[in-house]
């Protein structure tokens, strides 16, 4: 019809050279976002309504950093394979591993324990062996996290209304709502070493301070913990997740 301008769909995805992207559109972003998962998979964050012309030259001037963190990942290797939770298998808990034992059921009261240097796990769990695995990581999550936040907060000079370990997905360690001021971790960052938790606890509470990472952020971690880099790097440096 005469006078009606028809809008494009947003784009789904991006090529720039021989890199694909994922682009996902948010009305709250204000600067595009890039992500490199183990995977190799590629994702851009972008505030809605950007025109595609600027996002892919956002995109193409940070292509040296997305094929360094490609080239990271594939020296890393290929993920390791989902644990079988089976007699003598050796499962990660803050950056150290441990031997899994399994015993018969009842003898601790509850499907996993971590006693006398070892996990122990309940025979004939079968199928819900991971959930009961996933459920002890979880539990030692909150546990910890909200320990490290109550720590960590006065020096950030932060006051987050909660905290919580749930599944993020695949791609974050952790979330800050700058709305609610809840910030969230993923239990699986009880598996990583102390130092690194830390880095990521600092991380999502300087958020409530800086939406972005610009360089005011990095000052605030930087005043917290000052060798936030190696930290950062050493997380990189670790893979981005086990596969529980």
């Amino acid at each position: 019809m005469p006078g009606v301008k028809l809008r494009r769909a947003p784009i789904e995805s991006l090529e720039v050279d021989d890199l694909v992207f994922a682009v996902r559109w948010s009305r709250r972003r204000r600067t595009i976002g890039i992500s490199v998962a183990r995977d190799g998979g590629l994702r851009v964050l972008a505030p809605q309504g950007l025109p595609a012309r600027k996002l892919e030259s956002a995109v193409r001037a940070r292509l040296p950093w997305v094929r360094r963190k490609l080239a990271e990942f594939e020296a890393l290797g290929p993920p390791p394979p989902r644990f079988g939770f089976v007699d003598g298998e050796r499962l990660p808990y803050l950056g150290r591993t441990y031997r899994l034992a399994l015993v018969d059921a009842g003898e601790h009261g509850a499907p996993l324990a971590l006693r006398r240097g070892r996990f122990e796990l309940a025979r004939g769990l079968d199928g819900e062996a991971r959930a009961a695995v996933v459920r002890w990581y979880t539990e030692r999550a909150r546990a910890r996290l909200a320990a490290r936040v109550a720590h960590y907060a006065p020096l950030v000079s932060a006051t987050p209304a909660g905290v919580v370990a749930r599944d993020l997905g695949t791609r974050r360690w952790g979330v800050c709502d700058g709305r609610t001021h809840v910030v969230s971790f993923h239990w699986e960052l009880v598996l990583q070493p102390p130092e690194i938790v830390d880095y990521v606890v600092v991380h999502e509470l300087a958020h409530l301070h800086e939406p972005n990472h610009g360089p005011r952020f990095w000052r605030r971690v930087a005043d917290v913990m000052p060798d936030w880099k190696l930290r950062r790097d050493a997380l990189s440096s670790r893979g981005h997740r086990h596969a529980i």
